[in-house]
């Protein structure tokens, strides 16, 4: 959702030298969320949200997604709110569009260790994949 919006994968911010990109990895699979600007579209902000959801089962699919934009190109309340928020925020520095070339759109072997044994990846289940 986030490269919809500005056009960019959401960047790996490194908070200290400490942290890898698998303490990253694991953040992200406890809730850590990129954030949401000032001046976002509502109803764009209300769509990231429901993707975000902790539950897999509860976020909407691919599908739902491009129905949702498809009803939106009729909707001019929701055209007019999300022309207005296309003019990317001034507060979003270009820090946050930096893109750490190497994290993206690449398959990693993860290793189980202790940052593992401290996140809550342990429960995850999934579930089988079942064809609509």
């Amino acid at each position: 959702m986030w490269e919809i919006l500005y056009g960019n994968p959401v960047a790996f911010v490194q908070e200290s030298k400490l942290q890898s990109k698998l303490q990253y990895q694991f953040k992200v699979c406890d809730g850590l969320r990129p954030p949401v600007h000032e001046g976002t579209a509502i109803f764009y902000v209300n769509l990231k949200k429901k993707c975000w959801h902790t539950e897999p089962e509860k976020r909407p699919t691919a599908n739902e997604v491009y129905e949702i934009f498809s009803e939106c190109q009729n909707n001019e309340s929701i055209l007019l709110e999300l022309s207005k928020s296309d003019k990317k925020p001034q507060n979003i520095r270009n820090e946050d569009m930096q893109i750490n070339i190497d994290s993206l759109y690449k398959s990693k072997f993860i290793s189980f260790n202790s940052a593992y044994q401290d996140s809550n990846l342990h429960d995850l289940e999934i579930s089988d994949i079942v064809d609509e």
